[in-house]
């Protein structure tokens, strides 16, 4: 579903990158101090959009995908940001070495976030060619947007685990996906997924070093977590997620 380039696989995965957002968020290189989450004052206030109360009902008790992980310090690297290289938004939370709180190299074990059933898991994934590449953000350019079949394309290896009430999660730009994963199986939450690589990412077929990271995305039905939410109200709505179940 955005820092300076970055920069083995484990034993027993299948599903490997022969040239390692389907977003390009590492080429996006944020500015000596983070941006500020909020507009300028106007002079006419108005409320900022907060997260219907029954959504924050249900999202909670998440554990980060990446161990010992926390949010990434940069709102670039949250659900809302732009993605201009394809004429797109940014519809989950990256995972970077360096802005994570943990050291996050290629090949780190990508963990369930909950207990749920694999609902996609992408063993036969193939890489994708500079001249697909080309076309798709071609295309991209050309719409103005990221249509969904562009951008399940450039999110590259996936897998997506179904929580119940609506509530999945994805995790996208895998180096592969572990083999014991399959289709149909319950994982517990802190299992094994898979593992950080940059498939689907332009650098990623060039340079197996570059753009290496995890995507991962709590999706809501058709949405995904914090979509149409200020930057302040979205990293509210994700801390609020990754919190201890309610009482």
């Amino acid at each position: 579903m955005a820092l300076a380039a970055a920069a083995a696989v484990a034993l027993g995965v299948v599903c490997t990158s022969s040239s390692e957002d389907a977003d390009r968020e590492i080429s996006i290189v944020p500015p000596e101090t983070s941006p500020t989450s909020e507009s300028s004052p106007s002079l006419t206030p108005t409320a900022e959009p907060t997260a219907p109360p029954i959504l924050e009902a249900v999202i909670h008790g998440f554990r980060f995908p990446i161990e010992g992980a926390c949010l990434p310090s940069w709102d670039g690297l949250m659900p809302n940001a732009p993605r201009e290289y394809r004429s797109g938004i940014h519809e989950g939370i990256d995972f970077y070495d360096g802005y994570n709180c943990v050291s996050i190299p290629r090949g780190t074990p990508v963990l369930a976030a909950k207990t749920g059933v694999v609902i996609r898991a992408d063993h036969d994934y193939q890489d994708i060619r500079a001249e697909e590449m080309d076309a798709l953000l071609a295309r991209t350019q050309q719409q103005g947007y990221t249509d969904p079949a562009a951008l399940d394309r450039l999110r590259g290896c996936q897998v997506w685990v179904e929580h119940g009430n609506g509530i999945a999660t994805r995790y996208a730009h895998l180096l592969a996906v572990d083999e014991a994963i399959q289709e149909g199986m319950v994982v517990e939450a802190g299992q094994v997924l898979g593992y950080v690589g940059n498939s689907g990412t332009p650098e990623g077929i060039t340079d197996p070093n570059l753009e290496n990271h995890l995507h991962f995305e709590i999706r809501v039905g058709p949405t995904y977590l914090g979509q149409g939410l200020s930057p302040a109200e979205t990293r509210r709505l994700c801390e609020k997620a990754f919190s201890p179940r309610l009482p």
